[in-house]
């Protein structure tokens, strides 16, 4: 599961880097590095993590069923708590490692992104309908592989606006 979720937010960092430049015609090259902390993310949280968190721990705190109740505890619980304290602040922190810059850059970066860039309602527009469907007809053996299919969607998304242009100071933080 690592390798494959590397890969593929690689692969959606690869696409959105292409997209954004040809937007912008320009003759920029491909910034490895920002692939590069897209494959870290990839692989370790989305790859393992997610893996983890799916299958080991959310049955422990909200059980199997797939009734409405514990759909919607899931549902809320992955948006509200789990993605705004966890998931995209790693993505934040992985981009910060490979850069080096530091924890504090990378979440005034989360926090101008989430502010300034719609990136929360950008998630939850996305994620919330996915995981309604992830956590009530997806098979558990299936979910990470389902998440990591529409993931590659969303690392697309969320390539463009952790990469918009940033001001000359935040660019300028090592």
């Amino acid at each position: 599961a690592a390798l494959t979720c590397g890969l593929n937010a690689s692969a959606a960092d690869y696409v959105a880097q292409k997209r954004d430049l040809a937007k912008a015609a320009t003759r920029q090259k491909t910034d490895l590095h920002r692939t590069a902390a897209f494959l870290l993310y990839g692989a370790i949280y989305q790859g393992m993590g997610q893996e983890y968190i799916y299958n080991q721990l959310y049955p422990i705190l909200f059980g199997a069923s797939t009734s409405f109740a514990t759909v919607l505890s899931k549902v809320l619980f992955d948006l509200l708590i789990q993605t705004t304290l966890l998931t995209l602040p790693i993505a934040y922190m992985s981009k910060a490692l490979v850069y080096k810059y530091s924890i504090k850059e990378a979440f005034r970066r989360y926090k101008d992104d989430v502010l300034k860039r719609g990136l929360l309602t950008k998630y939850f527009l996305l994620w919330g309908p996915v995981q309604c469907l992830t956590f009530s007809i997806i098979p558990a053996q299936c979910r990470v592989t389902f998440i990591a299919s529409v993931s590659f969607f969303w690392m697309t998304i969320l390539s463009s606006i952790a990469s918009k242009a940033r001001n000359v100071e935040s660019d300028n933080v090592h």
